[in-house]
């Protein structure tokens, strides 16, 4: 849970407590108000006739203002005669005693909303994919088309993370028989392919160099691009997101973003995310990334979910 709804969460259990000490103060003032009369009807059914003034001993024992002391120290009766002392202390006690029942509902209140949230979070996680693990990056794979893809995507956002228009990234420069589906259907996967394999190797070049994508590497990559003068509050969000970036592009969850991974991320930015139609056109605009990417770095389950699940679908098959 955030820092943010933890503490909106602890200022309602204090919200909560305050109340119950509220409640308190109305109980005292009740019990007061129905017992200022001498030998008025009591609420308890003491008064003067149930203990007589302290004589005769109420089953053998005298009972004494001093023995009767109130919960805390605080008494909201006054105590000028001897038979106010049972009702004062029953009053206060239970006064006290719904106070802090109420207050500890208050907990039980949240501890269960929290549970209910995880749960649902739990609920809107999909479960990771059966794809194979796609195979170490080629020692001397070109990292050329990585940095390519990465600088005109970094173009596309401002600081603000609004999209900029009239910018894009072509995948493929063209077709070589559009009217063919299948063999366009064959470029295309050999461009996003190849995207993914160069994008990996551009993010271990800057890690340790053993041809794998781990989270650290994906991480500490994206945060290089991050403003240095941020401040920390933001650049812990920041790092967060890139965290719930790679768990999303980790579809079979071995720890690793695969070359498949992130070329099936390639293609779900090449898609229309009003129609959720994979038209793969070959060209992302500087929409579609920034929508694509929002989705990307959000922590509940959302369409880039399903959506990348199908353009690993379609480009490689279940691979299972």
């Amino acid at each position: 849970m955030s820092n943010r709804n933890f503490i909106r969460r602890l200022g309602n259990a204090f919200t909560q407590i305050g109340y119950g000490l509220t409640q308190t103060a109305l109980t005292g003032i009740a019990l007061k108000s129905m017992n200022n009369h001498c030998c008025g009807r009591s609420i308890f059914n003491f008064g003067c006739r149930g203990f007589g003034m302290m004589t005769p001993p109420y089953f053998g024992i005298n009972i004494s203002p001093q023995m009767m002391a109130a919960p805390m120290g605080i008494s909201w009766f006054p105590n000028q005669m001897g038979m106010y002392a049972q009702n004062n202390n029953y009053g206060n006690m239970l006064a006290y005693q719904w106070g802090q029942q109420l207050a500890a509902n208050s907990l039980m209140e949240i501890e269960a909303q929290m549970a209910q949230q995880k749960a649902m979070m739990q609920q809107n996680t999909l479960s990771k994919s059966n794809a194979k693990y796609a195979g170490d990056i080629d020692s001397n794979q070109e990292i050329q088309t990585g940095q390519d893809f990465n600088s005109a995507t970094n173009a596309m956002i401002d600081k603000n993370r609004n999209a900029i228009k009239n910018k894009s990234y072509s995948i493929l420069d063209g077709y070589t028989d559009p009217d063919d589906k299948s063999k366009c259907a064959d470029e295309y996967k050999s461009a996003v392919s190849n995207i993914g394999k160069s994008y990996a190797a551009l993010i271990d070049s800057r890690g340790n160099k053993d041809q794998k994508v781990t989270a650290d590497e994906f991480v500490d990559f994206e945060m290089s691009k991050f403003d240095s003068n941020a401040s920390s509050e933001d650049k812990e969000i920041a790092k967060q997101m890139a965290k719930t970036a790679f768990d999303k592009i980790d579809q079979n969850g071995d720890g690793y973003a695969d070359w498949k991974e992130l070329a099936s991320t390639v293609a779900t930015f090449d898609t229309d995310i009003e129609t959720n139609s994979a038209s793969k056109d070959a060209e992302i605009t500087s929409e579609q990334y920034k929508n694509w990417s929002e989705l990307l770095s959000e922590q509940k389950q959302n369409a880039f979910d399903f959506t990348v699940r199908n353009s690993y679908k379609q480009l490689f098959g279940d691979d299972k």
